[in-house]
């Protein structure tokens, strides 16, 4: 599970790369070379594939309430994504391509 933890852990601290799991979270993880076990993969895709419009705003807020807790209660200042992010900074985004 650590894994798909770290994955979700991502989409959490970062919102640029939240939107990109959310949109293709299979693509995301492949793209990231997780090498995530059979339960782990199905479990994504159980729980982050094919989220009705519902689904996924609720998912989004609720990833953003947590994003701004975290946030509020680290130490000293830290700008978003922080250095807890796997997506690359603002000046290496560019190079990556686009999720589908």
């Amino acid at each position: 599970m650590d894994l798909l933890v770290t994955l979700i852990g991502n989409a959490v601290v970062d919102p640029v790369f939240r939107k990109r799991f959310l949109d293709d979270p299979v693509h995301i993880a492949d793209h990231y070379h997780f090498r995530l076990t059979k339960g782990e993969f199905e479990l994504m895709n159980t729980v982050f594939a094919g989220l009705e419009q519902d689904e996924r705003k609720q998912l989004e807020h609720a990833f953003a309430v947590l994003e701004d807790i975290l946030y509020a209660r680290l130490p000293g200042s830290c700008t978003h994504p922080c250095a807890w992010s796997i997506f690359p900074p603002p000046e290496l985004r560019a190079e990556l391509p686009k999720a589908a």
